[in-house]
């Protein structure tokens, strides 16, 4: 009696849903059959204050339109602008669909791939999902809503190779205004396919979705090969999983399976298909209207335990069609979050939860100390493919463990597999909480020792993808005298930049708060040429916090030959404080595996003497180690001493290469750093043409009178760190080059009532020559032709009339551009066919790509490089493509006992904001 009240009861309140979501009561028979629910639309409120992160400041303050208190100091004006939020206010999480219907031109491409952009501390980490099949686009292009492109970088897989079908990568230090083009929802990004590929360029509009924060599945939903569409469509499922009911919200983006008449009133369903022939879940979902380019729609849904378990393992697959039109379905797997899917962690001595704890951690446990590593990658699979090193101690027991408030709960023991310092393998029984929990950083590494009775721990989290991670492990740094360690992901590029990464972890010294130390590079040659002069190369100077990411170098051929060699050690120097600057014994660890390519090598034919052949060892030569007795003249002190490319002052401030700052000693002069030395500069100021000028107090130059209040502080443009009032124009400053005159500058009120900051370039005048007859004098700021060469005059035969007279440069201008020319850099003209390598300002002729005019359109794209086959790469100078390394005679970079390998990638160093400002504006 009592089950058969309860069914009552259920049917009854089926029957008043269905009244109230406008279904007929002949739905309720196809409740029995097919798990369907039908829903109209749902609002879900939720108070996002409850989220907001613990302050540890006393004067926090609520900025203008966001809900969490944010800590200020005292000039919140410069340290917190208002167009500028925090990202824990704004949100940091992004996706984007990209299809030919979301592009910013539509294209008839059938190709569909989604992307996870997440922004943190000025840098933007993106990865994106492929569909099976679909070639790796050459270059990924992030463009403004007007079509600017902002940023071209080059495509990388993952460098872990546990997924297939993902690219990712990072941004670094993205410009302020790019960043708010982001938070507004105005920037773009394209894949763009190798040319003669005959794939068209996929584009879509990045922004915030709901879910992308808490995320933890993802769906490429493609459409069908045999759909006949022109512009074929394609989604994303963005999925959670609510921790407490198991239930799933899902938030679709997508286009293309709606009819030609449907507009209005329109019936979606969703299909949830477990493997092994379980029953499929089928939601309905009524939309009000529908649009052509991009659609959204969110609702939840159940799964059973044992489909919970598939969803978890990419055994689950997703379905959504109209009603009206089945035939355009979209489908896809649904697999783990889109990410890089490699994280990292230091294992030290557990971080105390308050200064009390953090000092007596020094002292609660005796040296020696031990320390490790940890890296795991997700495979699509949803496998946990783990690699751990400890080193220093007995590890009696290693486990994956997750926090909870209720305390912690073991993942999976992993003890067995750990044997003679490493622990390598695969936890292949993943739950759905278990993924969730590694997404969101709540998955521990924990080794014990019965010996001790120590503890290490470290927290898995995501790893950015710069250029550091391209070796295939970390170089641990540690100590047996300290509780803490560091690791260090270093890799040097094709152009010879040195790229490293740090993290550190462990209790730090005094009680403080964050870690605060040194990085060094030493070298101890024993085996590759232990009689050249050993360097001690600093690296980084009083850096505080736990994480570096995305830092390069520039090392002589000596140091790189011995970076590659395994004759160099990495050392980080903790600090007490800043206060008590003595220091502690450093954190310690040999450089391994990091592989050099060969023309940065020391014994590279590069820019050196060439070899001698001697018989013996004389005080102006050195023997390379080698059976045939190769000696190469002793280096002078310019070639064996390490070049040092930062800056310091007279008050003993360090400055990267590059940088640039307002003098200290003189408000009105601009310094720079370059190669090693500071050069200052006077301001130089505009020509005003008005009357009745005045230099507001504190600025260097005059401005003209306007009806701006232009000494409020709050009411001034920041340029480069230099403060300027309304109404101001300058010259920007750009190293090495100092101010450019052919560049103004002006800070002038927005149409919202802030500064902002605008400039421009001089116009320059058409030029009517072709472009190798251009000419720019020192100085000037635009190109000119050259004067022609003399040419001898053609004589009809009947008369002295000259053939072909000479065109007016209207003329000129209209008979090329009528015949299918080309305007490109607002100012040159090309013939119709003409093909050319465009100008970069900092590069000079880029050769490796070419611009074509046709038809009136121009049009560039990169050489199309050969798929190579080969795991190992070598970059050739001057060359544009990579070759396999098995093409290259290994034995004159190094004897054969030695290792000598490249991996071709392509550098793109940009330094800071300025050096992108000025390429953006360059001819």
């Amino acid at each position: 009696m009592t089950q058969l009240l309860a069914n009552m009861r259920l049917v009854v309140i089926c029957v008043v849903l269905l009244h109230l979501s406008g279904a007929r009561e002949e739905d309720l028979d196809d409740l029995s059959i097919q798990k369907k629910r039908r829903v109209v639309a749902k609002v879900r409120c939720k108070n996002v204050k409850n989220e907001c992160p613990k302050l540890e400041c006393t004067n926090a303050v609520i900025l203008p339109g966001a809900c969490c208190k944010t800590c200020v100091m005292s000039t919140p004006a410069v340290l917190l602008p208002k167009d500028e939020p925090p990202e824990d206010v704004t949100g940091r999480d992004f996706a984007v669909l990209l299809n030919g219907r979301t592009s910013l031109t539509p294209m008839t491409t059938p190709r569909v791939a989604t992307g996870r952009l997440s922004l943190r501390r000025g840098t933007l980490h993106f990865s994106f999902l492929l569909e099976e099949g679909a070639p790796a686009p050459e270059s990924i292009q992030f463009m403004s809503d007007t079509g600017d492109i902002l940023e071209i970088l080059e495509a990388q897989p993952t460098p872990y190779e546990a997924t297939n079908n993902r690219l990712c990568g990072t941004w670094t230090r993205v410009p302020k205004e790019y960043k708010s083009l982001l938070r507004e929802e105005k920037m773009w990004v394209a894949l763009s396919p190798a040319e003669d590929s005959g794939e068209d360029v996929i584009s879509g509009l990045v922004a915030r979705y709901t879910g992308v924060d808490t995320e933890v599945f993802s769906s490429l939903l493609i459409p069908s090969p045999t759909a006949n569409q022109t512009l074929s469509g394609g989604g994303t499922a963005i999925i959670s999983v609510d921790r407490k009911t198991d239930s799933l919200h899902v938030s679709l983006v997508f286009n293309g399976v709606f009819g030609p008449s449907e507009s209005h009133n329109t019936t979606l369903a969703v299909q949830l298909t477990p493997a092994r022939a379980l029953s499929p879940v089928v939601d309905t979902i009524v939309l009000s209207k529908i649009a052509s380019d991009l659609n959204r729609v969110e609702y939840m849904t159940t799964l059973g335990n044992s489909s919970l378990r598939l969803l978890t393992r990419g055994h689950v697959s997703m379905k959504v069609w109209s009603q009206a039109a089945p035939e355009l379905a979209l489908e896809g797997l649904v697999t783990s979050r889109v990410t890089c899917n490699v994280f990292s962690t230091v294992l030290s001595l557990p971080e105390p939860e308050n200064l009390e704890d953090a000092v007596s951690a020094y002292t609660a446990y005796s040296p020696p100390y031990g320390a490790g590593w940890a890296l795991v990658t997700l495979s699509n699979e949803g496998d946990f493919e783990y690699e751990i090193f400890i080193k220093g101690m007995t590890v009696e027991s290693l486990k994956l463990e997750t926090q909870h408030r209720k305390g912690h709960r073991v993942v999976e023991d992993i003890t067995s597999s750990f044997s003679g310092n490493w622990a390598n393998g695969t936890y292949s029984r993943p739950t759905y909480r278990d993924l969730d929990a590694l997404l969101r950083g709540k998955i521990e590494v924990v080794a014990t020792s019965g010996d001790s009775g120590h503890v290490l721990k470290g927290m898995l989290n995501q790893v950015a993808v710069t250029e550091a991670l391209r070796s295939p492990q970390p170089v641990l740094l540690s100590s047996p005298q300290i509780p803490m360690a560091a690791i260090v992901w270093i890799a040097v590029d094709s152009a010879c930049v040195t790229h490293y990464d740090v993290m550190v972890g462990g209790p730090p010294p005094s009680g403080a708060t964050e870690p605060f130390w040194n990085l060094t590079l030493r070298e101890d040659d024993t085996e590759f040429d232990p009689r050249l002069d050993m360097n001690i190369l600093s690296l980084e100077n009083e850096v505080k916090g736990k994480e570096l990411f995305a830092h390069s170098t520039e090392l002589s051929r000596l140091s790189l030959s011995r970076l590659g060699s395994g004759v160099t050690y990495l050392e980080l120097v903790l600090i007490q404080s800043e206060e008590d600057t003595s220091s502690l014994p450093p954190l310690t660890g040999l450089v391994n595996g990091v592989i050099v390519p060969p023309k940065c090598l020391l014994d590279s034919d590069v820019a050196l003497p060439p070899p001698v052949i001697h018989p013996d060892d004389t005080p102006d030569r050195i023997c390379i180690p080698n059976s045939d007795k190769v000696c190469i003249k002793q280096l002078d002190e310019s070639q064996g001493a390490e070049r040092s490319h930062k800056c310091k002052d007279a008050d003993n401030r360090v400055f990267e290469d590059g940088s640039s700052w307002q003098s200290p000693a003189n408000t009105c002069q601009m310094c720079m750093c370059t190669k090693g030395k500071i050069k200052c500069q006077d301001v130089m100021c505009l020509k005003l043409q008005c009357e009745g000028a005045v230099t507001p107090p504190g600025q260097c130059c005059p401005v003209c009178p306007s009806d701006h209040d232009i000494v409020r502080p709050d009411k001034m443009c920041i340029f480069d760190d230099v403060r300027y009032s309304v109404g101001a124009e300058w010259y920007p400053f750009l190293v090495p080059k100092g101010f450019d005159k052919c560049v103004t500058c002006r800070c002038q009120t927005s149409s919202r009532g802030e500064p902002s900051v605008t400039c421009a370039r001089l116009s320059c005048p058409l030029l009517i020559c072709d472009e190798s007859m251009f000419e720019q004098k020192p100085g000037a700021c635009c190109s000119t032709c050259k004067p022609p060469a003399p040419k001898p005059t053609v004589i009809t035969g009947d008369s002295d009339v000259i053939n072909n007279p000479p065109l007016s440069e209207d003329e000129y201008r209209a008979n090329i551009l009528d015949t299918g020319g080309c305007i490109y850099k607002e100012n040159h003209l090309a013939r119709n066919g003409e093909e050319w390598h465009p100008s970069v300002a900092s590069f000079g002729i880029y050769q490796c790509i070419t611009c074509k005019c046709k038809d009136g359109n121009v049009t560039c794209n990169p050489k199309q490089c050969p798929v190579l086959t080969c795991q190992k790469m070598v970059q050739v100078e001057n060359e544009c493509c990579p070759r396999c390394q098995d093409s290259v005679d290994p034995s004159q970079f190094f004897p054969p006992s030695r290792k000598a390998s490249s991996r071709g990638t392509k550098n793109k160093k940009k330094a800071n904001q300025r050096s992108r400002y000025q390429r953006r504006n360059s001819g």
